[in-house]
């Protein structure tokens, strides 16, 4: 008896294992679909897809954690609403480049001094000193540069990288991009926010720097170096994240 109800059993179930019985209610044309979706396709199809799949986002993972940070690249533009511009500029102010900007302003000053300029404490203590009213000079630049100006001129403060110039070309991008940003519309224009930040940080470091020169000039002067001394930085930025994946690599 056992038996028989074994061999009934099974002569119900084989033919639904095999997709010959009945299928559910609603399911006939959903089979149908995936039957003919799938004839044709090798058995490892899917399995070299997913795998490739999972290479990508592997190695889109990598290039991400060695980019440096705050350096997106060109395909990456969006705008940037008040708000984000005002998180632009925060992150700016802890930022290496600040204070690697004071030190190059220190230096300078330190090894061509201002003959008006008032004097310093030698040694170590100036430098700190000299090092102090540079970095405090470098947070004001952030705050007009990266925020004020450009939410009041709706434009974008931040550099994009472009790796797909040539070295060349890529290099005087870089170099290009003090005097030309994005506007909040996404067309090029003037850097406005670059320039008449920077001069306007600079006049008022008149009013706490001592021995700065006061006048149009010496800011123009000023403006001028921080212009060239921030298109290394962009050059740096440029070409760091490329050096750093092939040292990654070895």
């Amino acid at each position: 008896m056992r038996a028989l109800l074994y061999s009934l059993a099974l002569f119900f179930l084989c033919p639904l294992a095999f997709g010959q019985g009945t299928a559910p209610p609603g399911t006939e044309q959903l089979g149908t679909v995936q039957t003919n979706q799938n004839a044709g396709t090798p058995p490892d199809f899917h399995l070299t897809s997913k795998v490739t799949q999972m290479k990508a986002l592997v190695k889109t993972q990598v290039n991400k954690a060695i980019m440096a940070p705050g350096c997106p690249n060109v395909e990456n533009w969006r705008p940037l609403s008040t708000q984000e511009k005002f998180k632009v500029f925060l992150e700016h102010t802890y930022k290496p480049q600040t204070f690697a900007s004071a030190l190059v302003d220190t230096t300078v000053a330190t090894l061509h001094p201002d003959a008006k300029a008032v004097e310093y404490e030698t040694g170590v203590m100036g430098f700190g000193q000299k090092y102090g009213i540079a970095l405090a000079t470098s947070e004001t630049d952030v705050f007009f540069e990266r925020f004020l100006v450009p939410t009041v001129l709706k434009q974008d403060p931040r550099y994009f990288r472009n790796p797909e110039l040539p070295f060349f070309k890529r290099a005087m991008y870089a170099m290009s991009r003090v005097a030309i940003t994005r506007s909040d519309s996404g067309v090029d224009t003037f850097n406005a926010s670059r320039v008449l930040g920077g001069a306007a940080s600079q006049a008022l470091s008149d009013l706490y720097v001592p021995g700065n020169r006061q006048g149009m000039w010496p800011i123009a002067d000023r403006v001028t170096f921080d212009l060239v001394r921030d298109a290394g930085f962009n050059l740096l930025h440029e070409f760091w994240p490329d050096v750093r994946r092939k040292l990654f690599r070895k």
